[in-house]
């Protein structure tokens, strides 16, 4: 793998993600301060390699923080739906606040942890790149989760209330039409997180079968995540 960026000046090749030149201090781009969480969201719709350029380039990687705090609520949700799965004992009896916290906590260090690995596995690779970039390349590639806490969380607790957390009846049975199309719109938003996280992990490493194993294990990882919280909370 490489993506590297020549200097105009000196010629020396450089880390995408470098300011000024190794060897002759020369800009190699623009600065980038902060990033605009409204802007950046319509970007990753229109240009999202252009998006995650912009993410790599920023200085402060601000937002993260919040989209990990959605995500994590989000996580929480998935998790109860995960119970569905499998009617055992929780392994788990406390209330729903420190369940909450210990998702938050949980979130973190999951994503965190990817972010070192796909380092690594860059650095095998012979790309050098950071964890804060691959970090904040994992992070926005949450945006789609945010859509669906936001926007069809809400629409499926208004047509469904309490019987969406409940299998006595589903809401399959109750509306299958309805629920069938929410469901239908929740993968369409997982399949574009798959999407965003494979066109990040591409911008940094150029390499479309590397960025592609990567983006699909991520989402594997993400929802062996929710099963496994489902376990530990619900029954």
């Amino acid at each position: 793998m490489k993506n590297v960026v020549r200097c105009p000046k000196c010629g020396t090749e450089n880390p995408f993600y470098k300011l000024t030149c190794l060897n002759c201090k020369n800009y190699l781009r623009e600065k980038v301060y902060n990033l605009d969480l409204w802007k950046l969201t319509g970007l990753l719709i229109e240009n999202p390699a252009g998006a995650f350029k912009l993410i790599i380039h920023s200085e402060h990687k601000n937002f993260i923080i919040f989209i990990t705090v959605l995500f994590s609520i989000k996580t929480f949700i998935n998790s109860r739906f995960f119970s569905f799965i499998d009617s055992g004992n929780s392994l788990l009896k406390i209330n729903m606040g420190l369940e909450l916290l210990i998702t938050l906590a949980a979130s973190i260090i999951v994503i965190f942890i990817y972010s070192i690995l796909v380092t690594l596995i860059n650095k095998i690779g012979g790309l050098k790149t950071r964890v804060r970039d691959n970090h904040a390349i994992l992070s926005y590639s949450l945006i789609p989760y945010l859509f669906a806490l936001i926007v069809l969380f809400p629409i499926e607790i208004i047509i469904f209330g309490d019987y969406l957390f409940s299998n006595n009846p589903s809401p399959f049975i109750i509306k299958p039409a309805i629920a069938y199309i929410l469901l239908g719109f929740e993968v369409s938003l997982i399949l574009w997180g798959i999407f965003l996280t494979i066109t990040g992990i591409y911008t940094v490493s150029k390499n479309i079968l590397y960025s592609i194993l990567a983006g699909i294990l991520f989402t594997v990882y993400l929802f062996s995540y929710f099963f496994i919280l489902s376990k530990l909370f619900f029954t």
